[in-house]
């Protein structure tokens, strides 16, 4: 594989991991929280959980618009590797503070994971051969 071919399956398999992880807090939260090993909250919460499901599906679909070039694709992965670092460290903050469960960190580590790629493969230059 190449890193054009690399960096359009990432685009298409973070993109879609976004996505589904997303319908699924939208419309099976406590799913998503059993899977995670994270206790059901109140109703209240889940109304919130399945709030940020919309978002998370939003910048999973958002990889759908790194296909169509160099110049969209790093915008893409610049934005969403913000938008995974600011979850990271909220969550490694909330975790320390005792505010959210530990079994949290496995999104906050996977998050800080696809960022610190993303940003290697930018700083790389590797989206320099995707054609416009």
């Amino acid at each position: 594989m190449n890193k054009i071919q690399f960096i359009k399956f990432w685009s298409v398999a973070v993109g879609a991991m976004d996505a589904v992880t997303g319908l699924l807090l939208i419309f099976l939260p406590s799913l998503v929280l059993g899977m995670l090993g994270i206790e059901r909250p109140s109703a209240d919460a889940l109304v919130f959980l399945s709030w940020m499901g919309v978002f998370i599906c939003g910048v999973g679909l958002s990889y759908g618009l790194a296909l169509g070039g160099r110049a969209r694709g790093e915008t893409v992965w610049i934005f969403t590797a913000l938008i995974r670092a600011m979850v990271a460290v909220f969550l490694i903050v909330r975790i320390t503070e005792g505010a959210l469960a530990p079994a949290w960190a496995i999104v906050g580590i996977s998050d800080a994971c696809v960022a610190v790629v993303q940003i290697a493969i930018l700083r790389a230059g590797w989206w320099k051969g995707v054609d416009q």
